[in-house]
């Protein structure tokens, strides 16, 4: 463990420039992406963060240049009307095909809602909004069944 993170922090070019040195059956040339200029100060380390990075796709390309021009209160909201708009989507099919309580369709609109936010890209470029979503709809949905099950267990000692 500690070997490895030494190599981490060992200085690519030199290391790479002394391995062709000694014209060593293996170099670190594997690693270099192309297209990237490694200068004397980054590590192996860094190197292999550049090279094992999976690139974004365009829409969070697209997605990530507009978030960086909009302030942060705004994207905020923005993600939160998102959310609601998937949540209120849900929440309509749920009451108009099925037979579902409003609560019950609710906790299921949120959790729903949350499944697909998570899985698009959005104008918060971070895990965090998504993971509070879904946090969000699991509490929802923890509150109801604790209050269901507390109206039940009140309705088993009063009819006694």
């Amino acid at each position: 463990m500690f070997a490895s993170k030494k190599i981490l922090f060992m200085s690519f070019r030199a290391t790479n420039d002394s391995l062709h040195k000694k014209e060593a059956p293996i170099t670190l040339d594997f690693l270099i992406p192309s297209g990237t200029h490694i200068d004397e100060k980054m590590t192996i380390g860094d190197v292999i963060k550049i090279r094992f990075e999976r690139p974004k796709s365009k829409a969070n390309q697209f997605f990530q240049k507009i978030s960086e021009i909009i302030p942060f209160k705004y994207r905020v909201l923005g993600t939160t009307v998102l959310y609601l708009f998937w949540t209120l989507l849900f929440l309509v099919f749920f009451r108009i095909f099925t037979w579902m309580r409003y609560v019950v369709a609710l906790s299921i609109s949120f959790f729903a809602g949350a499944l697909v936010y998570f899985f698009m890209p959005d104008l918060v470029m971070s895990v965090i909004d998504d993971v509070a979503f879904l946090v969000w709809a699991i509490v929802f949905w923890g509150i109801f069944w604790w209050s269901s099950r507390r109206k039940k267990m009140r309705g088993i000692y009063t009819e006694k």
